[in-house]
């Protein structure tokens, strides 16, 4: 029996990392894993097609172990200072004869925020629903069946520049991947499903995802997600501060910074690190001044894209494994603070269980509806032709009706629902065919 193959791509400015995986019964089963340098992406946005398609498709080929396994369905994760969000609500008329809140006034509702216009160059990327109110009784996360006149629905929209998503699908399709809507995920987003707990979201918690060169940020209150954004600034700023304070080459100090870039004490440095100390006449202690100056200028930043003052502040990405971070954010911004490391993985998953691949596994826990994720296992990776009657119910499920583009296809889950780019359709040149 044949079984369906999903890749989950985060595209990020140094790193794209996939998974490969199975999924069925709410249980997804990782097949491989691919982390791969980066090439032709800077800030989180393609400047180079040619070298982006390569890297995201050495990053498939790993993840498969080098075999031709075909994937069936594709979910992208994405970053970028253009990343933004805001909160619409809209209302509809309940049922005239019953005067209660039915399926199909749910959905028109939904249909309401989906016809929401945007300028030409943004494009509305994935929606939450935060809440429904009936004859303004708020707080309510299923109206259905209730009396009522009329019925609100609170939403959350995240929404990116077109041609930056247009230029990532272009390349996703061309490394030969399957794409159709509902097929992008903001990494704040995928990073919120893979590292917060509800009691996290019921407190209210700011979520950061320090990437490389952005810092992505999600803010819930309430039990609901209220901001989603970006900032431009990442761990690269840190090793660019350390190249310029102490003239070195940018790839001696990102070496520097991992090997002696703890904020608080000397945990000792590595022979190459030791000599660079010695060959700049620098110590540790200048080393952790400059990194300490950057961190807390990002930690104020973060903070300042809050639309409230949170009581929580959870740390992810690959810039959060810098040791004593969550001691030191606390110290700088008076909250309580953690490093988000991917749950429902596997304790013996050394590689996942790192906040880098918070975005990674958030993609697969959104785009399999998984509450448990099994580690690698050893059956042969075959290369299998699968209908669409095969095709994953957990992530198609409630899909409406297919039109031309991708943004027309949208699919929902409980809290969620959320469509892709519109992109419009390329011919067999495009994709490299």
């Amino acid at each position: 029996m044949s079984t369906d193959h999903l890749a989950f791509v985060d595209v990020g400015t140094a790193k794209i990392r996939t998974i490969v995986a199975e999924a069925e019964d709410r249980t997804a089963r990782i097949i491989g894993t691919g982390n791969v340098t980066s090439r032709g992406i800077k800030n989180g946005m393609i400047v180079d097609v040619n070298e982006a398609t390569s890297s995201i498709a050495d990053s498939v080929q790993q993840a498969c172990g080098g075999s031709s396994t075909k994937i069936q369905r594709t979910v992208v994760g994405f970053s970028g200072k253009h990343i933004g969000s805001t909160n619409p609500t809209v209302s509809v008329d309940t049922d005239r004869k019953s005067r209660m809140v039915t399926e199909s006034a749910i959905r028109e509702a939904e249909k309401q925020i989906e016809s929401l216009t945007l300028p030409e160059d943004r494009i509305k990327v994935n929606m939450v629903i935060r809440e429904f109110a009936v004859d303004r009784l708020q707080g309510i996360k299923n109206p259905l069946g209730m009396r009522g006149f009329r019925l609100d629905l609170d939403a959350h929209l995240v929404t990116a520049e077109a041609a930056c998503l247009q230029n990532v699908a272009l390349c996703v399709r061309r490394a030969g991947l399957p794409l159709m809507a509902g097929s992008f995920v903001a990494n704040p987003l995928s990073c919120s499903e893979s590292v917060l707990e509800p009691e996290d979201r019921d407190s209210g918690v700011i979520l950061a995802d320090i990437g490389a060169a952005t810092t992505g940020i999600a803010v819930f209150k309430n039990g609901s997600i209220c901001h989603t954004s970006a900032l431009p600034v990442g761990g690269r700023h840190v090793t660019s501060d350390l190249a310029a304070a102490l003239n070195i080459p940018f790839s001696t100090a990102e070496k520097l910074k991992t090997s002696c870039g703890n904020l608080y004490e000397d945990g000792g440095a590595d022979k190459l690190a030791a000599e660079v100390l010695s060959q700049y006449n620098t110590t540790p202690e200048q080393v952790r001044y400059i990194i300490r100056a950057r961190i807390e200028e990002i930690l104020r930043m973060i903070l300042c894209r809050a639309p409230y003052q949170p009581n929580n502040l959870v740390l992810t990405g690959g810039g959060a494994s810098l040791p004593g971070i969550e001691t030191f954010a606390e110290e700088v911004l008076g909250l309580r603070a953690r490093v988000g490391l991917p749950k429902a993985v596997p304790e013996d998953s050394a590689e996942l269980n790192h906040p880098a691949w918070a975005a990674g596994t958030g993609l697969l826990l959104w785009g399999t509806g998984a509450t448990r994720i099994e580690a690698n296992h050893d059956d042969d990776l075959e290369e299998n032709e699968v209908g669409p009657e095969r095709l994953v119910k957990p992530i198609i499920a409630g899909l409406s009706e297919l039109r031309d583009g991708l943004n027309t296809l949208w699919y929902r889950r409980p809290r969620i629902v959320f469509g892709p780019p519109n992109m419009p359709q390329e011919d067999q040149n495009d994709r490299g065919e």
